[in-house]
């Protein structure tokens, strides 16, 4: 993160922060989006002061120290992708993790991501791009990250890599879970290293997963759970009342005959001749949508794993009311290339029975509530100014949301050069 590397970033967007502390910025004559897909489109302005939005208007607009006209202009809710890891990759040479790191993180904002969940990863890495991001000293998303939570086999069965075996689940952020775990004191460390959330990850038992959910919502910590943890179901979790279930496809485990799963086999029958009982689908999912859980789907990963059965489930949860969020688990190029979160909303359209509007709420609104933000999201007074200007209608073709003309993050605002 040396400060000679956002040299560069001035070839990539003109950044221009609102004057002094208390003056104001009117964004007038645009076509407001508000980002809960029910709320209908309508022109106004957006008046914004010390990072925040302190009105939206749809008459007469109000005076401002400054004036942005965004006339025949659409404004959204800044993107967020709400299943990254940006610190999984080797950490042995850190320098290297670093400009890729810088690299990536420009890459989404200049496509109008503004915030992201990141879903477990090295936690001292993250820490320190957090306060960047979040104090405006580099162009890039708000990060929001988790602790993976995990059982010793696990992190025995991962071993090795890119990082010393000592270290796999003896950290507050990769922590090994056994039946003498104190819980109390793991999320607390967890809390204590900047986690939002713990990552209910594998190798865990219906008991643990309830008795984790219980102590990280007693200590205000989100609960994110993968579909299936094995040998626990995804039912196990829903049970435990987790704040949201990734990947659509790990849903199919729930019709194996069985209290428990074994991972070997379990995968094995999914890939042998396995036929989706949408009964049992409906049911988990009702069950979700009466607990308020979020379905974190991942199509475009499950599209190019050939998990065909996680369109079909998504379209399930849509269509049963189940709140679901736009996350890739996907690699983010380093270049000014498009990003997966783009072909991940397209999927949600084209694949998931959603409409752009719907689509949308999932790159906003629920990407915030999943997450435990109630700051942003929408474009609402008193919600951060996290916003993009596009010149093109989004609702008519969602990958217009990938190229904003400007990006407005904490009321900062930047001219992209696409």
């Amino acid at each position: 993160m040396k400060k000679i590397f956002w040299i560069a970033v001035l070839l990539a967007c003109v950044s221009q922060v609102v004057a002094q502390r208390g003056r104001t910025l009117l964004l007038k004559n645009a076509t407001i989006i508000d980002g809960e897909a029910s709320v209908a489109p309508r022109k106004g302005a957006v008046l914004i002061r010390d990072g925040k939005i302190v009105e939206v208007v749809y008459g007469s607009a109000p005076a401002a120290d400054s004036v942005i006209n965004c006339t025949g202009k659409f404004i959204t809710p800044g993107l967020m992708d709400a299943h990254v890891h940006l610190a999984t990759m080797n950490m042995d040479h850190q320098r290297a993790a670093e400009q890729t790191t810088d690299s990536i993180l420009l890459n989404m904002f200049r496509h109008g991501i503004t915030s992201v969940r990141d879903m477990a990863g090295d936690a001292i890495f993250l820490a320190g791009y957090s306060r960047l991001a979040a104090t405006g000293q580099l162009p890039a998303p708000d990060i929001f990250y988790a602790a993976q939570f995990a059982g010793p086999g696990y992190f025995k069965l991962l071993g090795g890599g890119s990082r010393s075996s000592a270290d796999l689940g003896t950290t507050p952020w990769y922590c090994a879970i056994s039946p003498e775990t104190d819980l109390r004191l793991a999320i607390a460390s967890a809390k204590g290293a900047g986690v939002t959330g713990i990552k209910v990850y594998a190798d865990l038992s219906r008991q643990q997963i309830a008795d984790i959910t219980k102590e990280a919502h007693q200590q205000g910590i989100q609960v994110w759970s993968h579909g299936s943890v094995f040998p626990a179901k995804p039912a196990d979790a829903v049970a435990a009342g987790v704040n949201s279930l990734s990947h659509a496809n790990d849903l199919c485990f729930q019709q194996l005959p069985g209290d428990t799963l074994a991972i070997s086999s379990a995968w094995q029958k999914l890939y042998k001749g396995f036929v989706l009982d949408t009964n049992v689908q409906i049911t988990l999912l009702k069950q979700m949508k009466e607990k308020g859980i979020f379905l974190d789907p991942t199509v475009f990963h499950a599209g190019n794993n050939k998990m065909e059965n996680a369109f079909t489930i998504t379209r399930l949860a849509h269509r049963l009311g189940v709140a679901v969020v736009a996350g890739t688990d996907w690699i983010y190029p380093a270049k000014n290339e498009q990003v997966p979160l783009m072909e991940e909303m397209k999927l949600l359209v084209s694949r998931g029975g959603m409409s752009p509007a719907e689509a949308l709420q999932c790159a906003t609104l629920n990407g915030a509530l999943v997450t435990g933000l109630k700051d942003r999201g929408v474009i609402r007074a008193g919600k951060k100014a996290d916003l993009l200007i596009l010149d093109n209608d989004p609702l008519k073709d969602i990958s217009r949301l990938f190229a904003p003309e400007m990006v407005i993050k904490h009321g900062r605002v930047s001219v992209v050069a696409n």
